[in-house]
């Protein structure tokens, strides 16, 4: 008869005892470093054990949210993998101002006191929150996005990340929690999962201590030796303290905590008077910005060129290459660039010979369109010379006195200030390149820049007693309108003679960047600034690597993607090649393109004035 049993017999339980005090026995018996050696095997495998139960419930935890919020996507970096929020419209402000908004729902959830301070990074806004608010103020970011992409960051030195977590993958690290400054963010992508806007537009809540404590503090000497601000201690008294410094003060007596307001994308925050000064440093004159632009694979355009061309004598035949004249919507996505990027620009004017881009909303507030009839002589028309086109962009009408002169294949890489192109006096920083002019007489045959910089050199030497040597970047120029005026009136025949050449000439003078630049350090009115920049000519055999080389470059704050002349065969390639690369890197339209065919834009960019705390 079969029998079944529920449980081991009582001859096999004590044989089961038996052999686990046999067991134990013989690990006593080996030796002190085997049993070590297993020990430490164990608690690994332990570890690891553990450490698989975390990141499968982290995964379970991910998976839910995606599928409750559709928006919030994966993507990879540095082998890791991250959420973002997908988004269909993005600018460095708004980044900055998204992150900003999710900490102070937050704060108002939960009741807390706050302001804003001026932060010394323009990419970040920076909240200060007394100290003892720190636990409230924790419990109700978990509570509003304990299932989000929202992370919370310990800032390092220098930019860099110490430690972060994501509010979804549970419990905070401790190293983030106990920290006097917490950044918070929440990554941005595209809709091909390009990111966006990473932690280096989280926003920084810093925890102000009160004066009074500190000063019982045992280490209250070190801590006063590392505020800029040195007060004595019956000021410190009732003071709050910041963690870092500000643009600022990081001391606030009492008497000075009067309570204001800062607006950022259209909402008032509270702060403290001091924290709205107008700043030493800080640019606040309009600045414009100048496109010029030609569309070469218009017929018309085409045509006409080609019949002045046959009749221009000793016209520099390598300027008047087709290809420099090939639009592949560059402007299109420098248009998008600036932006993403330059929230302090007032207004754009672009310059063109009677063509307008198919894509351009023309009644799109802050941009206008200026023809070449507008600023040069009819007698000199049409143009086809850039250098003849650059020494009349100060004609433009309504331009400010200070504005930005883009090619349509220059490009911002990332966010920029106003700061990056002039000083707050009105000085100019102007990028200066290691590449020369060579010496001697201009060359037939030898890059245009370079004869029209020679020619400036022979004018500026025999004026100034000095000889220019070096050219510019292929980057925004910053232009003053007076330095312009100054330079028309000064070298009139030279300059008259520039923009009376239909193409570019071996006696053309380079205006807007050479003869402006130099003449405006010669005058006090410029400096060399720092311009970090690439620059790919579209149609080198090595143009696919160094797209790809810009693609991961990080301190890179402008691009230039130049057709030198592209071989005819290569031509349709180079034209994928670079429209493949702008529409991923600037993938959302500007409010400057027209809505689709059957479909309208909905998103509402910053304004271009609207410069962020």
């Amino acid at each position: 008869m079969d029998s079944t049993f529920d449980g081991p017999t009582t001859e096999g339980a004590m044989s089961m005892s038996m052999s686990s005090r046999i067991k134990r026995t013989g690990e006593r018996l080996l030796p002190p470093a085997t049993r070590e050696r297993r020990a430490a095997e164990q608690r690994e495998a332990d570890a690891r054990a553990a450490e698989e139960r975390r990141l499968a419930k982290i995964a379970a935890r991910r998976r839910g949210l995606r599928e409750n919020d559709p928006e919030v996507a994966p993507f990879a970096l540095d082998d890791a993998e991250y959420l973002g929020r997908t988004v269909d419209h993005f600018t460095s402000a708004g980044a900055s101002a998204h992150n900003l908004a999710l900490v102070t729902a937050a704060l108002e959830h939960a009741g807390l006191e706050h302001f804003l301070v001026r932060g010394r990074s323009p990419l970040r806004h920076v909240v200060g929150l007394r100290r003892r608010d720190r636990k409230p103020f924790l419990d109700a970011m978990r509570e509003l996005y304990r299932s989000s992409a929202v992370f919370a960051i310990k800032p390092g030195t220098g930019g860099v990340v110490d430690s972060f977590s994501a509010y979804v993958d549970g419990a905070l690290d401790e190293r983030i929690k106990s920290g006097l400054i917490i950044r918070f963010a929440e990554p941005l992508l595209s809709p091909t999962g390009r990111v966006l806007g990473g932690f280096e537009y989280g926003c920084d809540v810093q925890f102000w201590r009160d004066g009074a404590r500190l000063a019982e503090r045992e280490d209250f000497e070190e801590i006063l030796g590392r505020l800029r601000v040195q007060a004595p201690p019956e000021v410190l008294a009732d003071s709050l303290v910041a963690p870092t410094r500000n643009k600022v003060a990081d001391v606030l007596p009492f008497s000075h905590r009067k309570p204001a307001t800062l607006t950022v994308a259209g909402r008032e925050h509270p702060t403290f008077e001091p924290f709205t000064w107008k700043l030493t440093d800080e640019v606040d004159f309009p600045i414009d910005v100048v496109y010029t632009w030609v569309d070469g694979d218009d017929p018309e355009h085409a045509a006409k060129r080609a019949r002045h061309r046959g009749e221009t004598v000793g016209a520099d035949g390598r300027a008047a290459n087709a290809s420099r004249f090939t639009d592949r919507d560059e402007l299109r996505y420098s248009l998008r660039a600036l932006e993403m990027y330059a929230p302090f620009v007032r207004h754009v004017h672009l310059v063109t010979d009677d063509q307008v881009p198919h894509w351009l909303d023309t009644e799109a507030e802050g941009i206008t369109v200026v023809d070449h009839r507008e600023i040069l002589d009819l007698e000199a028309l049409p143009t086809f010379n850039s250098h003849a086109i650059g020494a009349r962009l100060h004609h433009i009408p309504g331009l400010a006195e200070r504005y930005l002169y883009f090619n349509d294949d220059v490009f911002l890489a990332r966010p920029v200030q106003a700061e990056r192109f002039f000083h707050a006096n009105g000085i100019a920083r102007v990028p200066f390149s290691p590449f020369q002019f060579g010496v001697g007489e201009p060359v037939t045959g030898e890059p245009a820049p370079n004869s029209a910089g020679k020619n400036v050199r022979e004018l500026f030497a025999r004026d100034f007693g000095r000889h220019i040597t070096h050219k510019f970047k292929h980057t925004p120029h910053p232009q003053i309108r007076q330095v312009a005026l100054e330079l028309e009136e000064r070298y009139h025949r030279e300059v008259e003679r520039t923009t009376r050449s239909r193409f570019r000439s071996l006696e053309d003078v380079g205006f807007a960047a050479t003869m402006h630049h130099h003449y405006a350090m010669f005058t006090g009115r410029a400096v060399p600034g720092e311009y970090r920049m690439r620059y790919v000519d579209i149609g080198a055999p090595d143009a696919t690597d160094r797209l790809a080389a810009l693609e991961k470059a990080e301190e890179v704050d402008f691009f230039c993607l130049n057709d030198v002349a592209t071989p005819p065969e290569r031509r349709e390639a180079a034209t994928r090649m670079v429209h493949d690369f702008l529409r991923d890197r600037f993938p959302f339209p500007s409010r400057f393109e027209k809505a689709p065919s059957g479909a309208s834009v909905t998103e509402e960019p910053e304004s271009l004035a609207a410069v962020p705390v």
